[in-house]
């Protein structure tokens, strides 16, 4: 089983390679970092370049960066359900669920490999016309650049359990499909929908979209020379996120083995 999903993502990996359309995302992430400081510039000081990363990453990735990952997931099935060529895939010795687990694997690949840019990014230009040595106040220093760091390096591993749920929610949807622009206007379309109702209808707690940022909190508030503990949030954003994931792809494999792509 491991070795035919190894096999059906290697596959995946050499078609996102070679599609170009593959490459737009991550570099539109880029590009918004790099216009970033037209909205928050540098001064130069340690202080202000964390608070640079603290605003362009999470901007980046919260609101550019879901779309893109939304738009690249929702189109792995789709596109092949509605040209029939996901008939050829099932003729290999490779099972439905191991399909599934392949396309969830890339677009997996996809949003860390969008997050990973724009961290890169982020830092790139702090470090280049900022001075990212710590927070200071008053000459005291109040966190060093190594606490910093953690900081944010464990926000960003944090921030992959809501990114996978997004990841698993597409893939669903793209299983519903036969149409990549029906997939993808589908996906976006019940995600902007649910984030304009929760508050109103009192369900934001369990969706899994409302923590998108909670992981950047610690970093941003060191940013800002506070300290700031971990809260409730983090486990309803892990909770909420692994749950969802689960229930998306769960939902993806159940479709896929009941669809009849012979008929």
């Amino acid at each position: 089983m491991i070795g035919r999903i190894a096999t059906a993502y290697q596959i995946e990996l050499i078609k996102a390679f070679r599609s170009k359309l593959s490459y737009v995302g991550p570099i539109l992430a880029i590009l918004l970092v790099l216009m970033t400081p037209l909205l928050h510039p540098l001064r130069g000081d340690g202080e202000n370049a964390y608070r640079f990363i603290a605003f362009a990453t999470p901007t980046a990735l919260n609101v550019l960066g879901l779309f893109l990952v939304l738009s690249f997931c929702a189109s792995l099935i789709s596109g092949e359900t509605g040209t029939g060529s996901i008939r050829l895939v099932f003729t290999r010795p490779i099972l439905r669920h191991e399909f599934v687990i392949a396309k969830l694997l890339i677009g997996f690949t996809y949003a860390i490999t969008v997050s990973l840019l724009v961290a890169i990014t982020a830092w790139a230009i702090a470090f280049a016309f900022g001075s990212a040595s710590g927070v200071e106040f008053g000459g005291e220093m109040l966190f060093t650049s190594g606490a910093m760091l953690r900081a944010y390096l464990l926000g960003f591993a944090l921030h992959l359990a809501p990114q996978f749920a997004f990841v698993s929610y597409a893939v669903m949807i793209s299983s519903f499909m036969k149409s990549n622009a029906a997939s993808v206007i589908t996906s976006i379309g019940i995600w902007l929908l649910l984030d304009a109702v929760k508050y109103p209808l009192g369900i934001s707690p369990m969706l899994f979209a409302t923590y998108v940022d909670t992981p950047w909190e610690i970093f941003r508030a060191q940013a800002d020379g506070l300290t700031l503990e971990w809260g409730d949030k983090v486990y309803w954003c892990l909770g909420t996120s692994l749950v969802a994931a689960t229930i998306f792809s769960i939902a993806a494999i159940v479709t896929i083995h009941r669809r009849n792509f012979h008929g």
